[in-house]
């Protein structure tokens, strides 16, 4: 990935937070897929967290995250979206900044 695209930097960054997260809370991918699709069939909605987190099998880039999603995983989190976001945002920076330090 270009360090010129930082709103897809962000976005893995704020799904990377989320899921370690989720795993430090101790959910498992599925119960936390269930957490955030409750009207999914939970088999379905872990193949979309699965999709979100790691790659779609169609097409093998990760799926990208919409605002709703975003506000859903936090929910199910317990935390503020904005809080998050800014956590994901400092991490990229942070990230971007050790990546010119080596170059």
């Amino acid at each position: 990935m270009e360090k010129s695209d930082f709103p897809q930097m962000f976005e893995r960054a704020y799904v990377a937070l989320v899921t370690d997260r989720a795993a430090a809370r101790g959910y498992k991918k599925g119960e936390f897929a269930a957490m955030l699709w409750p009207w999914m069939n939970p088999k379905v909605a872990a193949t979309r967290w699965n999709a979100i987190r790691d790659k779609a099998v169609h097409t093998g880039k990760p799926q990208s995250v919409t605002i709703a999603d975003a506000l859903r995983m936090a929910d199910a989190l317990g935390e503020d979206v904005s809080y998050l976001m800014v956590v994901a945002k400092e991490n990229v920076r942070k990230e971007l900044s050790d990546a010119g330090k080596k170059e």
